[in-house]
């Protein structure tokens, strides 16, 4: 078995056994008899990480070991996408990198960077339903564009067997008198290929009076991506994958425990918890992060199993920083550098703002004609109507007459905006005054009380992405429209512009056609 298990293509990345190191002082704190941490981040290829165990046997396998080219999918601080973009350098492969959004937590720029500096090809989907639905090919058959698809985390048989093998490296560990053996493996629970190989190599390899170690999984994701069930399926398919190469391993699996409770909201947000187990574990000189390292050993912290044995498994990559190239981010496509500018891009604000008024206008068809009027050229009586009563809120101390000007000036200013501008301000307004279910009602803006304007858009300001680029979109035209009147330009400390209030009627065409001062430096 052994031997045709050995005969398996691969790589050659794994070149040496990963070391164990052991903590003794926090193995008291939690009252354990023994604490250690299989240093997989130590591994020398790839800068590291577990994910080069996946990578030795998954890159080597067909249909991969053949292609052209390969393309995966991952969040833009993915250690997945940093360990394929290091092996397609490596073996002059193109990659081509597939990504979504998650939050700038730490060393998510730092991978972006890498991954950016190193894959062909770049493309952001914003969201993982979004990448569903834009690219579904992704997900669905084994090659995109011509290019062979690495599915999320690798997690592909071969990929399972190859972590599957570090057990057996552990077991030659325990062997040789490193560490004992050990009663539970803590792991980081993703994709589900690293607790997949963990439970089917535990359960070969690491059997003590015909027990093994529980595999315990503290999951990164939401329950409905990975959960105990899926991690077995995942290890049936690897084992079958193996039947097909002529090694037929009679495994019982190990134990399994998933836990969920620390996943966090979304998927690569933190957790207080995870914080502060990254801080103690970075303390011992472990390589933690907050995402996948910290939810699992939180998941021990919450229940410390008293008197075992915990091997911590450390999947990330090496610490420190990688190397880069100087221009990395102008490599990133345009949505994603805005959404790290913390702006939408043009093309998601304009989709979000013609979405949302289209939802607007959909409630209004359902509701029955209002009076709504026709758009005309300039504001319209009832934009003009919207900019008035939401100026009101969003301006609560102005008096009467500068709120009453507001939408005079706006539509001096937008008068020379062009079409699809002037669109994206109807949009906006028509959403607004329309109503939504992420504004709380379903009346006319104008038509609500001063309480119940203010609690709607406090509902926009709070609520998901398309309210609260509507919130901001209405408070700019109100800030707008209220600075231009000079009456208020003493209170903010503004002198007015270079051009004498004496000499213009029209202060824009003043500006535009007076010569400047001298001294003036344009």
């Amino acid at each position: 078995m052994l031997e045709r298990l050995d005969s398996l293509p691969r790589l050659g990345l794994i070149t040496e056994p990963s070391p164990v190191s052991e903590h003794p002082e926090l193995a008291a704190q939690l009252s354990l008899s023994w604490l250690g941490a299989k240093r997989d981040d130590l591994l020398p290829a790839l800068h590291g990480g577990s994910k080069v165990r996946k990578l030795d046997l998954l890159l080597a396998s067909p249909p991969w070991a053949q292609a052209a080219s390969w393309t995966s999918m991952g969040a833009i601080g993915s250690g997945h996408l940093v360990a394929l973009s290091a092996a397609s350098e490596r073996l002059g492969r193109p990659f081509h990198a597939q990504l979504f959004w998650e939050p700038v937590e730490d060393l998510v720029l730092d991978n972006l960077a890498f991954t950016a500096s190193r894959a062909t090809s770049l493309r952001f989907y914003g969201g993982r339903v979004g990448m569903g639905v834009r690219a579904p090919g992704l997900f669905l058959g084994s090659s995109w564009r011509g290019s062979a698809v690495i599915g999320p985390g690798g997690t592909h048989p071969p990929a399972v067997v190859g972590v599957m093998l570090a057990v057996r490296e552990l077991a030659l560990q325990i062997e040789q008198g490193l560490l004992p053996m050990p009663d539970r493996i803590v792991v980081a629970l993703g994709s589900g290929g690293t607790a997949a190989g963990l439970v089917l190599g535990a359960g070969l390899w690491l059997r003590r009076d015909g027990k093994a170690p529980v595999v315990q999984a503290g999951a990164a994701v939401e329950r409905v991506f990975t959960g105990a069930w899926r991690v077995r399926q995942i290890a049936l398919a690897a084992l079958g994958w193996l039947n097909n190469q002529g090694v037929s391993l009679p495994v019982e699996l190990a134990p399994l425990q998933v836990d969920h409770s620390g996943a966090g909201p979304a998927y690569g947000s933190a957790s207080s918890a995870s914080r502060e187990v990254t801080t103690r574990l970075r303390a011992l000189g472990l390589p933690a992060e907050p995402i996948y390292t910290g939810k699992a050993f939180a998941s021990l912290l919450r229940r410390p199993p008293a008197g075992e044995r915990v091997l911590l498994w450390m999947t990330p990559r090496r610490a420190g920083p990688l190397p880069t190239d100087p221009g990395w981010r102008e490599r990133l496509p345009p949505s994603l550098q805005a959404r790290l500018e913390g702006r939408p891009s043009r093309a998601r604000r304009a989709f979000l703002i013609a979405s949302t008024g289209m939802l607007a206008f959909g409630a209004w068809r359902l509701l029955g004609d209002r009076g709504l009027p026709a758009p005309v050229p300039g504001l319209a009586d009832w934009e003009a109507a919207v900019i008035r009563a939401a100026a009101e809120v969003v301006l609560p101390k102005m008096p009467g007459r500068v709120l009453d000007r507001i939408p005079a000036a706006v539509a001096a200013y937008s008068r020379s905006f062009p079409t699809p501008m002037r669109a994206e301000i109807s949009g906006l307004l028509l959403a607004i005054d329309q109503g939504t279910l992420l504004s709380g009602h379903l009346d006319r803006f104008t038509r609500l009380s001063l309480a119940q304007r203010e609690a709607s858009l406090q509902a926009l300001k709070e609520g998901p992405a398309p309210g609260r680029i509507l919130y901001r979109g209405i408070r700019d035209l109100c800030l707008l429209g209220a600075w231009q009147q000079d009456a208020l330009w003493d209170s903010i400390g503004y002198e007015g512009p270079w051009v004498p209030r004496a000499e213009r009627s029209d202060r824009y065409v003043a500006l535009a056609s007076a010569s400047p001062p001298p001294g003036w430096a344009s």
